[in-house]
């Protein structure tokens, strides 16, 4: 078998796996249920991946991408700076609002269940950094605050939206969508202003 067949017959377990998750979530996804999706024996998962962790991560990776793009995609060219970063927040925040699965893959399955000994599992905790860290840099210029000051207010943003995505994604906050993301807008504003 050559290399482009090996790397499709891979994207089958992972696009069969990432299907489980975003439609199922996490609990479902086993060697099994996999390779039925996908049309290929368990035992042949094997074959392309170290075990289920390791399939596990690599759609973490895609979902990454999917995310990155999403984002990416939802933002008007004309604008930086704080405009920049709170519509990047707001349509990470909806990102995981319309697959709440993939949101539980990232920040609620402990790494050992999802990654193996070689994965970069920190990926998932810089995620959202790596979407906004040019617009802190901006904004750390425009305003004239020191590293420290741009370092603790990108994560107070981090920890409180992901915070509100939480409590939002298990009803523990009866508002509407609406009054939400605009709880998004004040939470930028308010980490903007951080000296």
């Amino acid at each position: 078998m050559n290399a482009i067949q090996e790397e499709r017959i891979r994207g089958f377990f992972i696009t069969a796996a990432k299907e489980l998750i975003r439609g199922e979530g996490i609990a479902v996804v086993s060697a099994r249920n996999v390779a039925e999706r996908a049309g290929y024996s368990y035992a042949t998962l094997y074959n392309y991946f170290k075990d289920i962790r390791d399939l596990i991560f690599n759609c973490v990776e895609g979902f990454m991408e999917e995310c990155r793009e999403f984002v990416l995609g939802q933002i008007p060219a004309d604008i930086s700076g704080e405009a920049l970063l709170t519509a990047k927040s707001r349509s990470y925040f909806n990102f995981f609002v319309q697959y709440p699965g993939i949101f539980d893959l990232f920040y609620h399955e402990k790494v050992n269940q999802i990654a193996t000994a070689n994965s970069r599992f920190e990926k998932i905790s810089s995620f959202f950094d790596s979407l906004v860290e040019s617009e802190w840099e901006v904004i750390k210029e425009q305003n004239g605050v020191k590293e420290e000051t741009k370092a603790m207010a990108a994560s107070f943003l981090k920890t409180a939206l992901h915070g509100l995505l939480l409590l939002y994604l298990n009803k523990r906050i009866a508002d509407e969508y609406g009054v939400v993301i605009k709880r998004v807008d004040e939470l930028v504003r308010f980490a903007v202003r951080v000296r």
